[in-house]
C-alpha cells in the first residue's frame, strides 16, 4: 500500500486518543464524532486508516467504559481485540451456514 501523509483529521483523532484515552478511560466514539464533526462512518474510516495505513494499534473496548484507546501491553491489546475476534467468528459461522445450504433442496422443501 502506498504511504501518504496523515490528513488533518487523522492527526487530530490520533492525538485525541493518544493524549486523552487509556484502557481504564477510553475515548468514546460519540465524543470524537462530536468534537471533530464526523459521522459514524467517517470516524470508522479515520480509525481504520490510522490502523492499516499508519500502523497505530488503536483498539476499542465494547464494555463500559467503552471507547477507543492505544494499548500499553498485551493484556490491554487482547481486551481491545476480543470484540473483533468474536465478530470474525460470528461472520465465519454465518458464512459457512449460508454457503452450506443446498438452495435447490431449500426451495423444493419450502414449496411442498
Amino acid at each position: 500500500m502506498e504511504q501518504r501523509a496523515m490528513s488533518h483529521i487523522e492527526i487530530k483523532v490520533l492525538n485525541a486518543i493518544r493524549n486523552r484515552a487509556n484502557f481504564e478511560k477510553p475515548l468514546k466514539a460519540q465524543t470524537l464524532r462530536s468534537e471533530f464533526d464526523l459521522n459514524k462512518r467517517e470516524l470508522e474510516e479515520v480509525i481504520e486508516n490510522l490502523r492499516v495505513i499508519f500502523k497505530h494499534p488503536i483498539v476499542a473496548k465494547k464494555v463500559q467504559p467503552s471507547g477507543y484507546y492505544l494499548p500499553r501491553n498485551d493484556k490491554e491489546r487482547n481486551a481491545g481485540l476480543a470484540p473483533y475476534k468474536q465478530q470474525i467468528l460470528t461472520s465465519q459461522r454465518n458464512l459457512t451456514t449460508v454457503v452450506s445450504v443446498d438452495l435447490n433442496e431449500y426451495w423444493r422443501l419450502d414449496h411442498e
